[in-house]
C-alpha cells in the first residue's frame, strides 16, 4: 500500500517537472538525498531518478530558451573538463590488458558519476533567483533533518551504543558517509537560520543544527568526527555571530562526556601501541593509490581499480582489499595525477567564487549573500576534511555546493546590476529582484 501510494504521487508530479522543471530539481533533490524509495518493497521496479531526470531536462529545454547562458563559468568549464577525463580514463583503462578485468565496473561508475555532472550542470541551468537557491538549500536542510529527527529518539533509547547509518542502498547508506552529510549540512543550519526572517523556519533550523552534533558522533565515524571539529572551527573563524554557536559545542562536550565506552575505543586510532585494523587498512589503501599512480601517472586506472589482482601487486598488504579510503587518492589512482589536478581546481574555484562574493557584498552590506558565501564554503570545507579518509569523492551532494556556488554567484550579480541600473541600492527593482531576495529573502 506504501508503495503504491510512492509510485502514485511520484508519477502524478512529473508533469509538473516537466512544465516547471525548478519542481523536478527539488524532486530529483529528494530521490538523491531522502530516497524515499528505499522505504518501500519493490523500490527498484521503478527507474526514480532517471524519470524525474528526463522529464527535468525536456521541461528545460522546451519551456526556457535562455538556460545556456546561466552555464558560463568557470566552474562548469572544470566540470566539463574533469568529466572529459573520466572519460579519457575509462577508454584507456578498459582497453588496457592490466585494467581489463574490472572494465564492466569501470563503465557503471562513469556512467553513475556523469548522472551526477549532468544534474550537477542542469540544477545550475534550471535554478534561476536566489529565491529558488533558498528553497533549494532549505530543501536539502529538510531531507536531512528528517533522518536527524528520526535517529534522535534512537540515540536516546539506545544510550548511543548502535551505530547510526543511512536509507539502504543509498549514497549516505554507510555510517562514515552519513557522518560525512550530516558534517556537510551542519554548517546550513547555522548559516540559514540567521539568514531567514520567519520565526520558526529559524528556530526550526536551529534545532536541527544542534541535534546534528550528537547524530555525528554517533555515526561511530572517526572521519566525521574531525570533520565536526573542523568545521565548528572553520565556523568560529568564518562568523560574525560566534555566540550562536555555543549551544551546539556545549552539546558536543555532553555528547562527548556521556559517549559509551564502545565509542570511545571507536575513536581511537591505536590498541595498546599499535594501529587499529581501520587505520592500518587506510595506509595499505593510500600506499596502493600512491604506487599504482606512480607506474600509470597520466591516467591512473580507471573507475573501480581496487581489485584483488591490483592489491596483490601494488599495495603492502594484499589481502587488505578496500576502496582508497580517500577521496584525493581514490582520484589520483583512478584518473592519475591530470585527474587529481583538476579535481583540486574545482575545489579551488569553488573557494574563489565564494571569496568574490563576499567581497563584493560586503561593499553594498548585503548580509544574506555573505552567509550564503561562508556557508558554502563551510560546507564544502566539511567534505574535504571528512573526504580525506572516506571514498566518496563523486558525492552528489559535494556537487550540488559546487551548483549552489555557482548560481549564488549569478544570482547575485544580476540582482545588484538591477538594483545599480536602476539607482534603488538596497531595495527590490523587479519581479525577479524581490523573488531573489538576497537582501531580503522573506520576500522569496
Amino acid at each position: 500500500m506504501r508503495a503504491a501510494l510512492l509510485l502514485i504521487l511520484f508519477v502524478c508530479s512529473l508533469p509538473v517537472c516537466f512544465v516547471r522543471p525548478f519542481y523536478g530539481i527539488l524532486m530529483w533533490t529528494i530521490v538523491a538525498f531522502l530516497n524515499p524509495q528505499s522505504y518501500v518493497w519493490g523500490r527498484n521496479a521503478f527507474p526514480w531518478a532517471l524519470a524525474v531526470a528526463v522529464s527535468t531536462i525536456a521541461g528545460l529545454i522546451v519551456f526556457d530558451r535562455n538556460w545556456l547562458p546561466r552555464l558560463i563559468s568557470r566552474e562548469v568549464a572544470l566540470i566539463c573538463l574533469l568529466w572529459l577525463w573520466f572519460t579519457t580514463t575509462t577508454l584507456i583503462s578498459t582497453a588496457s590488458p592490466e585494467f581489463l578485468h574490472h572494465a564492466t565496473e569501470t563503465w557503471l561508475k562513469w556512467e553513475l558519476v556523469s548522472k551526477i555532472l549532468l544534474m550537477t550542470l542542469v540544477t545550475m541551468a534550471v535554478v534561476r533567483t536566489a529565491g529558488q537557491l533558498r528553497i533549494l538549500m532549505l530543501v536539502i536542510c529538510g531531507c536531512f533533518g528528517l533522518f536527524l529527527l528520526k535517529s534522535l529518539p534512537f540515540v536516546i533509547a539506545t544510550g548511543g551504543q548502535d551505530r547510526l547509518y543511512g536509507p539502504s542502498e543509498s549514497m549516505i547508506a554507510d555510517n562514515n558517509d552519513f557522518g560525512l552529510a550530516l558534517v556537510m549540512t551542519l554548517p546550513m543550519y547555522f548559516f540559514l537560520a540567521q539568514a531567514e526572517s520567519r520565526l520558526w523556519i529559524k528556530r526550526g533550523l536551529g534545532f536541527l543544527g544542534v541535534i546534528s552534533v550528537p547524530a555525528i558522533f554517533f555515526t561511530y565515524s572517526r572521519g566525521a568526527l574531525v570533520g565536526l571539529v573542523a568545521v565548528l572551527l572553520f565556523m568560529l573563524w568564518r562568523s560574525r555571530h560566534r555566540l550562536l554557536l555555543v549551544p551546539v559545542i556545549i552539546v558536543g562536550i555532553v555528547a562527548f562526556t556521556f559517549a559509551p565506552n564502545a565509542w570511545h575505543e571507536r575513536m581511537s586510532f591505536t590498541t595498546g601501541k599499535v594501529l587499529d585494523l581501520s587505520a592500518q587498512s587506510r595506509l595499505n589503501a593510500w600506499t596502493f593509490c600512491w604506487r599504482l599512480a606512480l607506474e600509470h601517472p597520466v591516467t591512473g586506472g580507471g573507475f573501480a581499480t581496487f581489485t584483488r589482482s591490483l592489491f596483490a601487486r601494488y599495495s603492502p598488504n594484499a589481502v587488505d582489499v578496500h576502496n582508497s579510503h580517500s577521496i584525493y587518492f581514490g582520484v589520483l589512482a583512478e584518473h592519475g595525477f591530470p585527474g587529481l589536478l583538476l579535481f583540486c581546481l574545482l575545489i579551488a574555484s569553488c573557494f574563489l567564487t565564494a571569496r568574490r562574493v563576499i567581497l563584493e557584498a560586503r561593499a553594498i552590506d548585503d548580509d544574506v549573500a555573505i552567509l550564503y558565501a561562508r556557508m558554502l564554503c563551510c560546507s564544502i570545507m566539511g567534505f574535504l576534511v571528512c573526504g580525506a579518509f572516506l571514498s566518496r569523492a563523486y558525492f552528489d551532494y559535494y556537487f550540488a555546493l559546487v551548483a549552489a556556488v555557482v548560481i549564488l554567484r549569478r544570482v547575485c550579480e544580476s540582482d545588484w546590476a538591477a538594483m545599480e541600473g536602476a539607482g534603488m541600492q538596497g531595495e527590490e527593482t523587479s519581479e525577479d529582484a524581490g523573488e531573489v531576495g538576497m537582501i531580503r529573502p522573506e520576500m522569496s
